[in-house]
């Protein structure tokens, strides 16, 4: 058995680490300067599952210390400010904070140029203000969603290590695509209470596919469905 079998594998598999995760509300930081904006985003998240973390600054957005699945940051900040280079700058240091970190740009000034050098610096989505409620929703859940398997990898990374002495390599990039592929799955299954035909038009696969997925990672399927 490999140490990655041996963390997923071994009995009440999940460390407190990766329980916290696999239960814990996905939290979102959301960064503008204007704080009925803010306002307007946490009521708006909130009512589908995500949990808020407010910033009015780059400064203050930094100094954030809680751990966080997923950012929403304005790219402006001063009045008058239309460059974008605040946001970008801010795109920059936190992807150097925590890399990988999913991040979602906006703004109500948006150029092809402002949106491909936030995809540059790290950026995963953008969207302009003012925003489509559903879209955004979906694009912040996702990146949510993406950022905490990321985590989750990282744990489960820590706990591979940790069983081969901190001595062997890290876990490989298809070893991790295979790790998010069941946190979704499993997410999937969960939200849809077990309904094999709504996870799967909400992963965008076939019902075969996803049983094959289900079996793939040891999740059991209920034996009939309402």
């Amino acid at each position: 058995m490999s140490p990655l079998d041996a963390v997923l594998d071994r009995p009440n598999s999940a460390s407190a680490a990766t329980a916290f995760l696999a239960t814990s509300q996905l939290r979102v930081l959301v960064a503008d300067d204007q704080r009925d904006v803010v306002e307007a985003l946490r009521l708006l998240l909130s009512t589908h599952g995500l949990a808020v973390v407010p910033a009015l600054s780059p400064a203050e957005a930094l100094a954030h210390t809680a751990p966080v699945d997923a950012a929403l940051i304005d790219l402006n900040y001063d009045l008058g400010r239309t460059s974008g280079e605040q946001g970008l700058d801010l795109v920059t240091a936190l992807q150097g904070r925590h890399p990988g970190l999913p991040i979602v740009a906006m703004t109500a000034w948006s150029t092809g140029d402002i949106a491909l050098e936030a995809m540059r610096r790290g950026a995963r989505d953008f969207v302009e203000k003012p925003w489509d409620d559903s879209r955004l929703v979906v694009t912040v859940r996702a990146q949510a969603e993406l950022g905490r398997a990321l985590r989750r990898i990282a744990v489960l990374e820590s706990e591979v290590q940790a069983l081969r002495g901190n001595g062997g390599a890290a876990v490989s990039d298809e070893m991790k695509l295979l790790l998010v592929e069941g946190t979704l799955v499993r997410r999937a299954m969960d939200k849809h209470q077990g309904n094999v035909s709504r996870a799967a038009r909400t992963l965008g696969l076939s019902r075969s596919a996803l049983y094959r997925r289900l079996e793939r990672h040891k999740i059991r399927a209920p034996k009939t469905e309402s």
